[in-house]
């Protein structure tokens, strides 16, 4: 009888430890953000009606792509357990991607309306009818805000709910001190620009929007959101929607910065670069998502030196979990600007480009352009250059590793007389789905300016490994040595 009622006890305390493991999650809850009531109309977009966790998410036009059809994106915070999303296009439509496939989004489509449940907070992108080039959602789901500055603290700038114009070609941008916090909080959506110049412990933060539609040539440039000289800063959880063909976000000789978190949207042509990185060191990007109409993240050199090795270094940059998406040029690239001591211990890792056009005026006739690539016009030193895990959608080419002298029919010129070469370059776990030529490019200068130890490992290309330098996917100029497939 001891022996039945211990058995029992036993299944009573298993049932109570693991009984509950097929019980559904309980759902999270959804912090949606309303679209400021005097938000311009072409700002509005009615092309999806959206939900998350029942509650509408309002959704802004990011602008025109290239072929002329509206980039379109919406954000909510999301917390605790699983969140249902529903999209409902306008118009209908056959077949429908939601994207990046790493995501592993389980959906269902009823009429026009179509449902998944998001687990954590991710960036998800609607394609409809494999149609990259047409009308395309953007929706941010972010884990919830938490510290959030106090408004009547007189190192933040503060901007509530609501549209914020600063006066368009007549205003100045904001003008960040060092150890100020400038706060946009969601539902808030600026019109302007940010400098935060020869500045430290600077942070740009906020569930709200930087928008900027204006360009201006005056003394402050018509970049949105600009770091110069900045060093211990960060910007962080910000969307930036540029529709202007310059570029989006940049920072200029700074170190020691984190960019957390950050959405650009700046889909119109050309120019119109997501993040640029330039004569900095010691730069973190985590988690970030671009959709651009040019280069979506570019690190450079950019000096008035002459000579690269006199030029500042770009050195210790980590660009990680990200999804990138660049209707011309490069998904991710070094260059082409490459006036800089050196670049040296950079890693791209994680990351989905979920889209790359080579360009909308000369499709196919610029096959320097890539997902993933390094373009070297002036002659200077690369090492120590990894991009690992790296999930490529559709692009026109996969890889490109150049050594040139002109870029763009010759807009850009570069120089070889300095000494100069590529080494230490890693490619591994490369994944491409994508129906383009998936391009290898390797292309040395001369005899004195080679490309060399380079290591593709793991690269797979729609389910077939690359085994060798025979694949017909490379090509490989004289001008290089010591080039690995494993």
């Amino acid at each position: 009888m001891k022996s039945v009622i211990r058995l029992l006890a036993v299944a009573l305390l298993l049932q109570l430890v693991f009984g509950c493991s097929d019980a559904p999650a309980q759902p999270g809850s959804v912090t949606a953000y309303a679209a400021p009531a005097d938000l311009p109309v072409h700002l509005r977009a009615e092309e999806f009606a959206v939900t998350a966790g029942g509650k509408q998410i309002d959704l802004y036009n990011g602008g025109m792509n290239s072929w002329n059809h509206p980039v379109i994106f919406g954000s909510f915070d999301m917390t605790g357990g699983p969140v249902t999303v529903t999209i409902t296009p306008r118009d209908s439509f056959k077949t429908y991607k939601l994207l990046p496939r790493s995501l592993e989004l389980v959906s269902k489509q009823e009429e026009k309306t179509i449902t998944f449940t998001l687990q954590e907070a991710a960036n998800v992108t609607l394609v409809l009818d494999d149609d990259f080039q047409g009308t395309v959602l953007h929706l941010f789901a972010q884990k919830e805000e938490s510290d959030i500055p106090d408004p009547s603290d007189p190192k933040v700038v503060y901007f509530g709910p609501g549209y914020h114009d600063l006066g368009g070609y007549d205003g100045k941008p904001i003008i960040l001190e060092s150890g100020q916090t400038l706060y946009i909080a969601g539902g808030a959506v600026v019109r302007g620009r940010v400098r935060a110049t020869q500045v430290s412990d600077v942070t740009i933060r906020g569930r709200g929007i930087l928008y900027n539609d204006f360009i201006t040539k005056d003394e402050y440039g018509d970049i949105t959101l600009l770091l110069s000289f900045a060093t211990n800063s960060k910007v962080q959880d910000i969307i930036v929607n540029n529709d202007t063909t310059i570029w989006t976000s940049a920072m200029h000789g700074s170190s020691f910065v984190e960019v957390l978190n950050y959405k650009g949207v700046s889909p119109r042509f050309a120019s119109s670069d997501g993040f640029n990185i330039n004569s900095s060191h010691d730069i973190t990007f985590d988690g970030t998502f671009i959709h651009s109409g040019d280069d979506a993240v570019s690190i450079k050199g950019l000096s008035d030196e002459k000579e690269a090795a006199k030029a500042l270094p770009v050195y210790n940059i980590t660009y990680q979990n990200a999804q990138l998406w660049s209707d011309a040029n490069n998904g991710m690239t070094i260059g082409a600007e490459t006036v800089a001591a050196y670049f040296k211990n950079i890693t791209f890792r994680n990351i989905d480009v979920l889209y790359n056009f080579d360009d909308r005026n000369n499709p196919d006739v610029l096959p320097d352009r890539s997902a993933i690539n390094i373009f070297s016009l002036n002659a200077t030193h690369f090492s120590d250059i990894t991009f690992e895990d790296i999930r490529v959608e559709k692009a026109k080419r996969l890889i490109n590793i150049q050594m040139d002298t002109t870029f763009y029919f010759g807009a850009l010129l570069g120089s070889w007389v300095e000494d100069g070469s590529m080494r230490n370059i890693t490619y591994s776990n490369i994944t491409s789905y994508s129906d383009g030529t998936n391009e290898i490019k390797v292309a040395g200068w001369d005899e004195n300016h080679l490309i060399s130890d380079v290591t593709f490992k793991n690269i797979n290309i729609n389910g077939n490994k690359v085994k060798d330098l025979k694949d017909p996917h490379f090509t490989v100029n004289k001008y290089t040595a010591n080039l690995n497939v494993r």
